[in-house]
């Protein structure tokens, strides 16, 4: 029961009551307050003592089995002793102090006692206050019979009934027995009490001794920065305390099996059973489990067994990446040196025998870096496959790093001489002990020299060549750096070698242009070939390469001629005309087997098409004999144009070999190949167009126009023919004529012989 009562707005009465204490002897009742007023002070220290009593029990066991159970961070474990702390001090202040130095009036006694006991009749309260006021006021036979009734009362007075004994009586009982367990831990578990204060009263972070012992790898004071994106490996390792004695098996069962990790993001909280890595070890095992892809800030918690590992901050932070890549080079002298600079790619290619400079620049400061050149080696041992070996081009550590400056991010390294590829690889390591995720990496290609591609053909020549002859080349020469000779190789087979430098060669240019209007000529008059001799003949080309002693050299084909006399040239040409004829001919023949057909298949009534002309082709757009014109059309300009072809090359020939007259250039370019040409370039496309066009009215049966194109073009193939035929007239004339020469030689020498004969007979004569 609170007795915190207002005091009655009156001085002090107990002074005034001892002044008339002759008058009305009201000493009784003021030793029955101030008896009463003690033991209302003893009821609110008892009552005090024994709420401080629960509070300390409570709050001793409440945080020793919370901090045992998840040992809270050091902020958590200021926030709950300040709380408790409030605690103590409003059970202080407002239940004792305040209480205490509440002043206890008699008046406000009188009215308490008066309410336990209605036999007074208001009268002790009425005693206690007329004694309290000026005496003029007071009737002194009022205040003795007051008092008198009030002293008669006093017999009956038991302040007991006043104060709840029972309740207090408990609440004092559970304050001693709160304080009692106190005090029975830290006398019987001393280490516990120590335990508790020195992380709830002195806030140490000394973990609680547990069966169960947990470490985790890699978090230094329970923090770990890792690289964002990357999937972070957790190792816990579990071991058991003040189990040395047990045996491996029964450690090994003694173990916990499970381990818990708790890991909180911006989603929420997330339990994952971590896997048993390996086997027991040194009576340890571990435990891990990988958080894929972290992508932000992660707070982790382990549990297991009895032990808990809390307060674990994953820190996501960008690791190291790329920035810039600087790579120049200088490649060698004979391609003009001078320090160059190539774009990054994977593959960078750079000329051979380079010296190369790479600059990385990374996106972080960093602690240590290195950049490495791998180079494959085949092992001496054949049964194994190649392998590679590392060359540290430049290293950056934490002790020849700057500080400041952008050169604590650049790593700078150099190939003195590039001979092969090499990949190039750049690990970083900055600031945060963080490696770059992606790997940094690209390749080096040596660019070799490549010999010069000689693509180049004689023109007009063919496997045999008079020895007055001029041999034509056309073509292209081609180097990927630059030229420094090509030369015509003339090779007399068991005879001399004679090299024509080309005039149209600039030193280090990389492309020598030979177009067929205007080819490289190299004359054999000044070989002074002879008859039946053969001849090799190849165009080389070297280029600037001195990279392995000698340069590189490229060769073109190498062509084999035989050299003749002219009468036996002109043989072989005039044998290959006559081929020609005969290929012409019967290109002449199946042109006129499909005209025919087409002819064949024209009746006389021009409005009634014939049932077999309008049978169609396989495509089913034209009719099968206008079909088969159109594809006989097509045949023929194609032969015609080669044949074209060959009677020019023939011409070509004849004029390389100087035997080339007016009246067989005449023949063979204006009277055969021209026309030849004409044919196959208009007027058999215009009768294979006719065909498409003409379709529509062959369906009606009028052909007459279709029949009269091809008509006028075969006409015209055969003058071509006719052409031909004079020309072998010609040429059989020409044979004769030369047969009267061959006699004509063989009687010249005959006579010469016989000349020769008398004259040494007559010498002879006596």
């Amino acid at each position: 029961m609170s007795l915190l009562l207002d005091p009655p707005p009156t001085d002090l009465l107990t002074d005034t009551v001892m002044r008339r204490a002759d008058e009305s002897d009201i000493t009784p009742l003021l030793r029955m307050l101030e008896n009463l007023r003690r033991q209302t002070r003893r009821w609110i220290w008892v009552e005090s003592l024994a709420l401080i009593g629960l509070l300390s029990a409570t709050v001793f066991w409440g945080l020793l089995l919370l901090d045992w159970s998840i040992e809270p961070p050091v902020w958590v474990r200021i926030l709950l002793m300040t709380t408790a702390f409030i605690g103590f001090s409003w059970i202080v202040v407002w239940k004792l102090f305040l209480r205490l130095y509440t002043p206890l009036t008699d008046g406000a006694l009188a009215i308490v006692i008066e309410r336990g006991h209605a036999g007074f009749h208001d009268s002790l309260s009425t005693a206690i206050q007329l004694a309290s006021q000026p005496r003029e006021d007071v009737d002194p036979a009022l205040l003795a019979r007051t008092t008198a009734e009030a002293v008669v009362m006093l017999r009956e007075v038991r302040t007991g009934q006043l104060f709840r004994r029972q309740k207090l009586t408990t609440l004092a009982v559970l304050g001693l027995l709160a304080a009692a367990s106190i005090a029975a831990m830290a006398t019987l578990q001393p280490a516990v009490a120590h335990m508790w204060i020195r992380r709830l009263a002195l806030f140490s972070d000394d973990h609680w001794p547990r069966r169960v012992s947990l470490a985790i790898d890699d978090f230094s004071d329970g923090f770990r920065k890792v690289a964002r994106g990357s999937d972070v490996d957790v190792i816990v390792r579990v071991r058991l305390n003040g189990a040395a004695e047990l045996s491996d098996a029964d450690y090994k069962k003694k173990l916990p099996s499970i381990i818990d990790l708790r890991s909180h993001s911006s989603t929420g909280w997330r339990s994952e059973r971590m896997g048993m890595r390996g086997g027991t070890t040194d009576k340890e095992q571990a435990f891990g489990h990988v958080l894929k892809n972290v992508g932000e800030d992660l707070m982790l918690e382990v549990r297991g067994g009895d032990a808990r590992i809390s307060n674990l901050s994953v820190k996501v932070i960008d690791p190291p990446s790329l920035e810039k890549l600087s790579i120049h080079y200088t490649p060698p002298t004979y391609l003009g040196g001078g320090k160059r600079q190539v774009p990054p790619s994977r593959i960078v290619q750079v000329p051979r025998g380079s010296s190369v400079e790479i600059e990385c620049t990374s996106t972080k400061p960093l602690s240590a870096a290195t950049l490495l050149a791998t180079i494959d080696k085949s092992p001496s041992d054949k049964t194994v496959g190649p392998q590679q070996t590392e060359e540290v081009l430049s290293t950056l550590t934490a002790e020849n790093s700057p500080a400041t400056s952008i050169a604590s991010r650049s790593l700078a390294g150099r190939i003195e001489s590039l001979t092969g590829d090499r990949t190039i690889i750049a690990r970083f390591t900055d600031s945060d002990q963080l490696v770059n995720r992606e790997p940094i990496a690209f390749v080096l290609s040596a660019l070799p020299d490549d010999p010069p591609l000689v693509t180049v053909r004689m023109r007009g020549i063919s496997t045999a060549v008079t020895p007055r002859a001029r041999i034509p080349l056309d073509g292209t020469i081609v180097d990927d750096h630059g030229l420094e000779e090509a030369v015509v190789r003339l090779t007399v087979v068991d005879g001399a070698e004679t090299a024509f430098p080309i005039a149209r060669l600039k030193r280090g240019a990389s492309l020598i242009d030979l177009p067929t209007d205007a080819p490289e000529v190299v004359p054999l008059e000044a070989l002074a070939l002879s008859v039946g001799s053969a001849l090799k003949v190849a165009v080389t080309a070297v280029d600037g390469c001195t990279l392995d002693g000698a340069p590189n050299s490229g060769t073109s084909d190498v062509w084999s001629l035989d050299v003749v006399t002219p009468e036996l040239l002109l043989a072989m040409l005039e044998a290959r005309e006559i081929l020609l004829r005969r290929r012409y001919e019967s290109c002449i023949a199946d042109f006129t087997q499909t005209r025919n057909r087409l002819a064949a298949t024209t009746g006389s009534t021009p409005n009634e098409p014939d049932a077999k002309a309008l049978t169609t082709s396989d495509d089913g757009d034209l009719p099968a004999d206008t079909a088969m014109l159109s594809e006989s059309t097509s045949r023929a300009r194609g032969e015609v144009d080669e044949i074209a072809t060959a009677f020019r090359e023939i011409h070509r020939e004849l004029d390389n070999n100087l035997l080339l007259t007016p009246e067989l250039e005449l023949r063979l370019i204006v009277q055969i190949a021209d026309p030849l040409a004409a044919i196959a370039t208009k007027d058999l496309p215009d009768l294979s167009l006719a065909c498409r066009s003409l379709a529509d009215q062959l369906l009606i049966g009028n052909r007459a126009s279709l029949l009269a194109r091809a008509d006028l073009v075969l006409a015209r193939m055969r003058a071509v023919l006719d052409k031909m035929m004079e020309l072998e007239s010609f040429n059989e004339v020409i044979e004769i004529l030369r047969g009267v020469i061959r006699t004509q030689e063989e009687i010249k020498t005959n006579t010469l012989e016989w000349q020769k004969k008398r004259a040494r007979e007559a010498l002879e004569r006596p």
